[in-house]
């Protein structure tokens, strides 16, 4: 995709005022509100970089026929493409397509699962636990011109049948929770026989470093595997003291605004939002500058119950952020694209300047990137719970942003971790 349009000035006044006017006629009930979270991915989260990535490890690709297991490698991959093609006809989150416009992105349900499928060598060691760069597989099934597929896989299968899938969902049309369900499901039908063992902070780190970002050269992505236990335990022994309980989430963002990298900076958190008043469930978003209360006596508690109260409103789809892009997606999709990258770009404390999402049954977790804003990077933390060959527990961090910036977040965040 070609690079995000210009914002115009000149466009943001009438886009402010059919904004406006579209909250007075919600609010009165004359228009409908619409889901203005789907809306707004279509609009800025159009390219590679704003596709995220999730995985399944030491899957069983012959458990369903065992007595049909062939070491042919040629066998097996034809084996499991069949296989996934059954699975995903049973999946209709996977049934969708996504259709490409001048300037929006738009979503349209298909008859069946939407997707290619590419296979890549088996790969030792940690490197295992690297994304694949080529995504570019097979089409299941035939796509209009102008239509892309919701998601991207790749399959490395070992001699023995063991079978690693990596899946780039676009996320136009899927967010991070239904996605991962999918793959959870995948984990559960197909099985996982062996304990799969994954590297420590040390371990990967010859593979700690910034890559290419697919479709912004200016930017790249990087990815470790970090040690959350200080900080779950510092968390569970505050939240024995504090009047509300602090969310992991919460917990993060307090001890890195006491870093001088993070110090100062608006922090956008994703929140899962569920079906309200008939919009489809979705994604909203949190903002908060957490060293505004870091120099207050009562900072800590101060800090969660306005964090805790912002997930609720976004939640039931009160909060201001919510209304707003509820409004914007009423009006033009140029004059509605021009202001959420106005905001993204321009007002920290519309999305933030440095993003973070966290997916609990995540392993490795690739970073989305809207086209425009979050020029601190954007932070995608997977399940703080996976075994190493040490014994420990990590979880995987991955960043996405200016080279300059997100290179260093390995470091910087292990330093977070650790100093508690």
């Amino acid at each position: 995709m070609s690079a995000a349009p210009p914002i115009s000035k000149a466009a943001l006044i009438p886009g402010i005022a059919l904004v406006a006017a579209s909250k007075l006629l919600i609010r009165a009930g004359v228009a409908r509100r619409t889901d203005g979270w789907r809306r707004a991915a279509g609009l800025v989260l159009r390219g590679e970089e704003s596709t995220f990535v999730l995985s399944a490890f030491g899957l069983d690709a012959w458990s369903d026929g065992p007595s049909q297991r062939s070491a042919d490698l040629h066998c097996a991959q034809s084996h499991v493409a069949a296989r996934l093609a059954a699975q995903l006809r049973g999946e209709p989150a996977a049934h969708i397509r996504v259709t490409k416009g001048e300037f929006e992105d738009r979503i349209e349900t298909t008859s069946g699962p939407a997707y290619t499928l590419a296979h890549d060598p088996w790969v030792e060691g940690p490197g295992r636990f690297v994304p694949p760069t080529a995504w570019n597989g097979e089409t299941a099934t035939a796509l209009p011109p102008n239509a892309t597929p919701l998601v991207n896989f790749v399959c490395r299968i070992s001699h023995d049948g063991e079978c690693d899938v990596w899946a780039r969902f676009n996320h136009v049309g899927i967010d991070g929770v239904p996605a991962q369900a999918i793959l959870t499901r995948l984990e559960s039908t197909w099985g996982v026989p062996r304990s799969v063992h994954f590297p420590s902070t040390q371990s990967f780190a010859p593979f700690t470093i910034p890559r290419t970002c697919p479709g912004r050269p200016d930017l790249g992505e990087v990815q470790t595997f970090l040690n959350f236990e200080p900080l779950l335990k510092w968390r569970k022994g505050q939240n024995a003291h504090l009047p509300e309980p602090m969310t992991v989430g919460a917990a993060l963002l307090w001890r890195m605004a006491h870093h001088e990298v993070f110090r100062g900076l608006h922090a956008g958190s994703t929140v899962e939002v569920p079906e309200v008043q008939g919009i489809p469930a979705g994604v909203g978003v949190v903002v908060i500058r957490a060293s505004d209360y870091t120099d207050k006596p009562d900072g800590l508690a101060r800090f969660v119950k306005d964090f805790n109260r912002q997930i609720e409103r976004t939640r039931s789809r009160a909060s201001p952020s919510m209304r707003t892009l509820d409004a914007a997606a009423r009006i033009p999709a140029s004059l509605a694209a021009n202001l959420i990258r106005f905001g993204l770009s321009s007002d920290p404390r519309a999305f933030g300047e440095v993003a973070l999402t966290m997916l609990r049954d995540a392993k490795v977790f690739g970073a989305p990137l809207a086209d425009t804003g979050h020029t601190r990077g954007f932070l995608a933390i997977g399940n703080a719970a996976l075994p190493t060959v040490e014994g420990g527990c990590v979880a995987c961090v991955s960043a996405k942003g200016p080279v300059s910036t997100i290179a260093q977040y390995p470091r910087v965040l292990e330093d977070v971790l650790r100093d508690l």
